[in-house]
């Protein structure tokens, strides 16, 4: 009886000292997810879906353009200088900036997406 009280006291401290350690690993991941940083035009706004279809520069020496899907979550920051925006307030030829991060699993997060913002022509 006494051994099996060993075994088991044993065994709850390996589980104590995995289940404090691993978000300790997760956090440190986290810290250091690299954001990735993407300027282009925005194509098309899909409002159900929550997605932005971005037109960008893929290669500079051809002069390639590509599109980029971006998957936009509620807690995304969308603004405009100053000011807070919702994916609906964005518009296809929008110039944006999308920073994202992946993870592990080669999933996108966007973080953030700046809208350039339009200069307007004084009234003359």
């Amino acid at each position: 009886m006494v051994k099996v009280m060993k075994v088991a006291l044993v065994c709850l401290a390996v589980v104590a000292l995995v289940g404090v350690a691993v978000p300790v690993f997760a956090q440190e991941k986290a810290q250091t997810a690299q954001v990735t940083s993407v300027s282009g035009e925005v194509v098309s706004v899909n409002l159900v879906k929550s997605e932005v279809v971005v037109k960008q520069l893929k290669d500079a020496v051809t002069s390639t353009y590509g599109n980029t899907t971006f998957a936009v979550a509620p807690e995304t920051k969308i603004a405009e200088g100053d000011a807070t925006l919702k994916l609906s307030d964005l518009k296809a030829g929008d110039k944006v900036t999308v920073e994202y991060t992946t993870d592990v699993l080669g999933k996108q997060k966007v973080e953030s997406i700046a809208v350039e913002t339009k200069e307007v022509a004084p009234v003359k």
